[in-house]
This record gives C-alpha cells, sequence and structure tokens, in this order.
C-alpha cells in the first residue's frame, strides 16, 4: 500500500464536487491533484480557486515545468484531473504545516522519494528548492575555468551530463561559424544529446521530433552557443538538422532519432523535472 492509497481513497472528486466542497471550508485550504489512477502529482495550500488555476495556467501559457506538462499530457490524453480538498484551516500557517507534511509524506518526484512534482517542500518561501533550482543559483559562483564565463558555462551544463570538454561556451570567448554536416556514418553521442538538452533547457523548448532548438542561448545573463565542433557533429549523426541557417544563429530541429539518443542518455527524470519533456503517463 502506498504513503497516499489509504489517506486519498474516497476523497478524490471531479471539478464540481470540489468547487461545491470548497463552499463549505475555513479560508485556508490544502489540496491534492491526482491522476486518474488517484496518484497524486500535486500538493498546494490555497483560497478561494486556487486549486483550479493551475490546469488554466498548462492551457493558457507557454512555460515548461513538469507539473504544467504533465497537465498538458493528460489533456491530450482525455485524462481528467482529480482533487482531493485534503482540509482546511482559520489561519494560513496551519495550512501552511499541512501541505509540508503531505509533501514530505508523499515524496518529490525531483528528490527520486515520490510522484509529486512540487520543486519544494511547501510552506511559506521556497523551502528546500530542487537541487536543480539550487545549481541554477550556483552554477555562476564557482568552478574548474578561470574565466568567470568560463566557469559558468561549464557548471550549468554539467548539472545535465559530465564530460571531459563542454560543448556549450560563452559567446565572448569563441566565435561562431557556419554549422554544416562535414562526416559521413558518424555517431551520436552524450556530447551531442547534452548540448541540444542544455539549449533547450535555457530557451524553454518543449522536447519532441521536430522541436526547433537555438543554437544561441543565455543563462543568468551570459550569453552562450553550442560550439562549432559539437554542433557540426550534430548535423553529421543525424540528430538534428538546420531549420534556420543565420551564421552564428542557428536554429537545428530535432530529429526523432535524435530524441530518443537524448532521452537514452539524460533520462526521462532529468528532463522531465527540467520542464522539457512531456512526462510518461502508464
Amino acid at each position: 500500500m502506498t504513503a497516499w492509497s489509504e489517506l486519498l481513497d474516497g476523497l478524490v472528486e471531479n471539478v464540481a464536487a470540489a468547487r461545491e466542497r470548497l463552499l463549505r471550508s475555513a479560508p485556508h485550504y490544502v489540496y491534492v491533484l491526482c491522476r486518474a489512477d488517484g496518484t497524486p502529482f500535486y500538493v498546494g495550500k490555497g483560497v478561494r480557486h486556487r486549486c483550479f488555476y493551475h490546469e488554466a495556467e498548462a492551457r493558457n501559457t507557454d512555460r515548461l515545468t513538469h507539473k504544467l506538462n504533465l497537465l498538458r499530457a493528460m489533456h491530450r490524453r482525455g485524462e481528467a484531473v482529480g482533487y482531493c480538498i485534503d482540509s482546511s484551516y482559520p489561519t494560513e500557517q496551519e495550512a501552511h504545516a499541512r501541505e509540508r507534511h503531505l509533501i514530505a509524506l508523499f515524496g518529490r518526484h525531483d528528490q527520486r522519494r515520490g510522484p509529486l512534482t512540487n520543486q519544494t517542500d511547501g510552506g511559506e518561501g521556497a523551502s528546500n528548492p530542487s537541487e536543480e533550482s539550487r545549481e541554477r543559483r550556483r552554477q555562476s559562483l564557482w568552478g574548474e575555468a578561470e574565466d568567470e564565463e568560463r566557469r559558468a558555462a561549464n557548471l550549468w551544463f554539467r548539472t545535465l551530463c559530465e564530460v571531459k570538454s563542454v560543448p556549450v561556451k560563452p559567446l565572448s570567448r569563441f566565435k561562431p561559424e557556419r554549422l554544416h554536416a562535414n562526416r559521413t556514418d558518424f555517431a551520436m553521442s552524450p556530447r551531442q544529446a547534452s548540448a541540444l538538452a542544455a539549449s533547450a533547457v535555457a530557451n524553454h523548448v518543449l522536447l519532441q521530433p521536430g522541436a526547433l532548438v537555438p543554437r544561441l542561448m543565455s543563462v543568468d545573463g551570459i550569453a552562450m552557443a553550442i560550439e562549432n565542433g559539437v554542433g557540426r557533429d550534430i548535423l553529421s549523426s543525424g540528430m538534428a538538422t538546420v531549420a534556420d541557417p543565420t551564421v552564428g544563429a542557428e536554429t537545428l530541429a530535432l530529429t526523432e532519432a535524435g530524441l530518443g539518443f537524448i532521452v537514452s542518455v539524460l533520462g526521462n527524470d532529468v528532463l522531465e523535472d527540467a520542464g522539457v519533456l512531456l512526462p510518461e503517463l502508464g
């Protein structure tokens, strides 16, 4: 038996029933969003109709997060979101305490402890942000390279993949040249996969066949680009094709084979938590 099965049993409702329940609740409430099989994927604290805003955000914005991508995947499959109004309280502090308890009980996906797409432990403020979020703040502060911008590029890239030579470089340190396929029968590699994934994360591109991945990216205000060699290797191996040939600012179209290789190298979990891959639904 899972940590949530008994707790949520019989309490997951549709939108109409959840709205009716909120009419009888105290001002501050804790809610759980669930998949069709009853598995929770998000715990939140709200007032009024806050719990219903997530579906609207998934429909009306292009923002990429694990939670929003999961909602979009559910909608594409015709799977309705289940709502559980867990509890309500007269004070916000009590609701925050319950929110933290449920997130700890069910477990966060980014910490490999459970199914929740929450990126913090809940409560007031961003408590215990995900490692991805912490790394984004650390990336410009230290590293192996002597140059500060080169160091930032290295550390940020290595949150995705550890390689000997980082294929994403700050524009202050190199000149992008024209990308073209220059080899035949060239194999796909982790450096190629991670370069494309790095740009997808920085540019908020959802990874799917035909996705347009810019060569250029900006991280913490530092302009970067996929380097010349690995960019040509990406075209040579068939991971992507050129959609926009503007020299130095090319846009690459991801192939189906390229997408499959990226997922095989980096894994669904990393890409889903970064918000650039739709979660797989059973």
